[in-house]
C-alpha cells in the first residue's frame, strides 16, 4: 500500500535516501515555496513525474496537514529485521546502539526519538508491532524527514527481539523513571539497546524485567515525569557524550 508524504523535508529525504518508489510528485501551482529547488532538481534528475496542482487539490488529499505545498506518492516505508541492525553497527565499527521502544503512540513523539537518534548515532531502531504508532508519513515528518534513513524494525514480540539481541552480546537498558540508578551513573561503553516507554505507562512490567538494568534523569521541580521524547533524548545524549569522552581520553 502507497504512502503520501509531505512537507519539503520528508519527500527530499526520501529522494535522497532512495528506499522508497516514487510515483508522482504534486506541487502547489502559484505558491512560492522557498527551499523548493534542490528538490525539483533531484527529482528531474531520479525521472519522477512532476504534477502541479492548485490549493483545493491538496487540502482533498491532507486537509489541514502542513505540507508546505509539496506532495508525492511514495511506495510502503521499508522495514528490516533487528539482525540488519547489528549488521550495520558491525560495518561501522562502531559500538552497537539501538533505540528499543515499548508503546510509542504519539506520532510527534515517534518522530523526534528517530530524528534524535539518528543525531545521535544509533544504527537502528525496533519498535513492537502493535502498541506503537505507524510508520506514517505524518511520523516521517514529525522527524524532518529522518525516518526516511533509518534502519527500522517491527516486531510482533518486544520482549523476544531482546532477548535475540542480548544473546548477540548486547546490553538492554531501559529509561524508567522509578529507577534508583541515575543516568549519569550508568557505563554505556558497552553494546546497547536502550529502551524507552511510552507517553502514559511507561515501559511494560515484563520488557522491564527483561532489561539488564533501569536508569532515570534526576530531576527538579514538581512534575512527575519526562516527555518519553525528552527523556529519550536525555538518555541518548549521555551514551553518546560518554562514549566521546572515553574516545578522546
Amino acid at each position: 500500500m502507497d504512502d503520501l508524504l509531505y512537507g519539503i523535508h520528508p519527500v527530499y529525504e526520501a529522494l535522497v535516501a532512495g528506499r522508497r518508489k516514487f510515483e508522482e510528485l504534486y506541487i502547489s501551482k502559484g505558491r512560492r515555496i522557498k527551499g523548493i529547488q534542490p528538490l525539483l532538481e533531484r527529482a528531474r534528475a531520479d525521472g519522477i513525474p512532476i504534477q502541479y496542482r492548485g490549493p483545493d487539490y491538496f487540502e482533498s488529499l491532507l486537509g489541514r496537514s502542513v505540507h508546505q505545498g509539496v506532495a508525492a506518492q511514495v511506495g510502503d516505508f521499508p522495514l528490516v529485521y533487528e539482525g540488519t541492525i547489528l549488521k550495520k553497527a558491525e560495518t561501522d565499527r562502531e559500538l552497537p546502539l539501538i533505540l528499543a521502544l515499548d508503546g510509542i503512540v504519539d506520532p510527534q513523539n515517534l518522530g523526534s526519538l528517530i530524528r534524535t537518534g539518528l543525531a545521535m548515532g544509533i544504527h537502528g531502531v525496533i519498535l513492537a508491532r502493535d502498541r506503537s504508532a505507524p510508520l506514517s508519513p505524518s511520523v516521517s515528518k514529525a522527524s524532518a524527514g529522518a525516518m526516511e534513513h533509518a534502519l527500522i524494525a517491527r516486531v510482533p514480540n518486544l520482549v523476544a527481539a531482546l532477548k535475540s539481541v542480548k544473546k548477540a552480546g548486547l546490553w538492554v537498558v531501559g529509561a524508567h523513571v522509578g529507577s534508583q540508578q541515575r543516568v549519569d551513573e550508568a557505563d554505556f561503553n558497552v553494546g546497547l539497546v536502550l529502551v524507552v516507554g511510552g507517553e502514559s505507562k511507561g515501559i511494560r512490567p515484563l520488557v522491564q524485567k527483561t532489561c539488564d538494568y533501569l536508569v532515570s534523569v534526576p530531576q527538579k521541580g514538581a512534575l512527575d515525569s519526562l516527555n518519553a521524547a525528552v527523556a529519550g533524548a536525555m538518555v541518548m545524549y549521555e551514551v553518546v557524550r560518554q562514549r566521546m569522552k572515553d574516545a578522546h581520553s
